[in-house]
């Protein structure tokens, strides 16, 4: 019984571990109704002051299913994601300045469900993290974003603890 527990606990550590890499993060997603599967495609909206960014500035994302990352407009960084798959890791200093900034991340989805996670630390003391205060785009043309719901914090099935990515 004492190997056991043993192996529970360095499971319960490495998933911690994971977790402490996305911090207060929690999973959002746009509200919507899913009677059924159908593709949805989106544009979750963060705005943030800086003082001074500094380097590094790392950002951790998971979306499930598609994404592309832009910071003050300009492409970051995309990828395709699913449960079990790794956070992508971005480098963010060179996008970010002094005074606001705006994170967008436009999401795509075939079966009009899945789970956004974002993490970012601009190196001025706080993070900015995926959590109710995003805004959301469903519509074109849409004149008022409505709010991310929130789903939860890591781990929550299907999405888990998201493994680190290789770059991390």
């Amino acid at each position: 019984m004492l190997a056991s527990e043993l192996v529970w606990v360095l499971i319960r550590a490495h998933e911690d571990r994971l977790h402490l890499a996305t911090g207060a993060a929690r999973w959002i997603w746009a509200m919507r109704d899913l009677p059924e599967k159908s593709p949805i495609r989106f544009t979750v909206k963060k705005e943030f002051a800086l003082t001074r960014p500094s380097s590094p500035s790392r950002a951790r994302i998971f979306v499930d299913r598609a994404y592309e990352l832009r910071v003050n407009g300009s492409l970051v960084g995309s990828g395709s994601q699913k449960p079990g798959d790794a956070l992508d890791a971005y480098e963010l200093f060179p996008t970010l300045k002094p005074g606001r900034n705006e994170i967008s991340i436009d999401v795509s989805s075939p079966t009009g469900a899945g789970g956004i996670l974002f993490w970012l630390d601009p190196g001025d003391g706080r993070t900015i993290v995926s959590d109710g205060s995003w805004d959301v785009d469903s519509k074109p043309g849409a004149e008022k974003p409505g709010r991310a719901a929130v789903w939860g914090r890591p781990p929550m099935y299907p999405w888990g603890y998201p493994p680190l990515s290789r770059r991390d």
